[in-house]
């Protein structure tokens, strides 16, 4: 990479990185649940997610440290969300703005095996407020992992598309 781009990518990563800090400050101001915040991932939520991490009964089997290195790295326009119930990792969640950032879709999005919070209404607060900042008019979470955890998106004001096999809701 040029030293041209890595200054553009530096600049990129600063202007956005105060846009997901400012989104993740509105959202805690609106979470009404106690104990309970939002914060950018972070080394502290890598060492609690190896808590859960081989735990039995986890849908999935992203490798979040090793991907988010990628992400970081591609992605300085990148959504971030990590959630915790006092010193106790909920969940993550990784998006990007659509190209003409008409959108913001998140392409990851984990809740820990032992938890009863509601991760996707707690993560949704952080998505709107990013996806407002950014002046995009919708939310979009990609690839829901099975027909139930569609539902369940679509109970919460979600639409699904199969033609892109997302959840699209409009930000009013």
């Amino acid at each position: 990479m040029t030293a041209y781009k890595l200054r553009m990518r530096d600049d990129l990563e600063r202007r956005y990185g105060q846009l997901r800090w400012q989104s993740i400050q509105m959202a805690n101001q609106a979470l009404r649940v106690p104990d309970t915040r939002l914060a950018l991932v972070d080394h502290t939520s890598y060492a609690a997610f190896q808590r859960w991490q081989n735990h039995p009964d986890r849908r999935v089997d992203w490798d979040w440290p090793t991907s988010w290195q990628s992400w970081k790295l591609n992605y300085p326009k990148r959504f971030e969300c990590a959630t915790w119930k006092g010193d106790r990792l909920i969940g993550f969640a990784m998006g990007r703005p659509t190209y003409q950032t008409t959108g913001l879709r998140l392409d990851y999005i984990e809740k820990s095996p032992e938890a009863n919070e509601p991760h996707l209404d707690l993560t949704y607060l952080a998505l709107y407020s990013y996806a407002t900042l950014l002046g995009a008019t919708h939310v979009k979470i990609l690839n829901p992992i099975n027909n139930e955890v569609r539902d369940y998106y679509e109970q919460k004001g979600f639409k699904y598309d199969p033609k892109s096999n997302s959840c699209i809701r409009r930000i009013i």
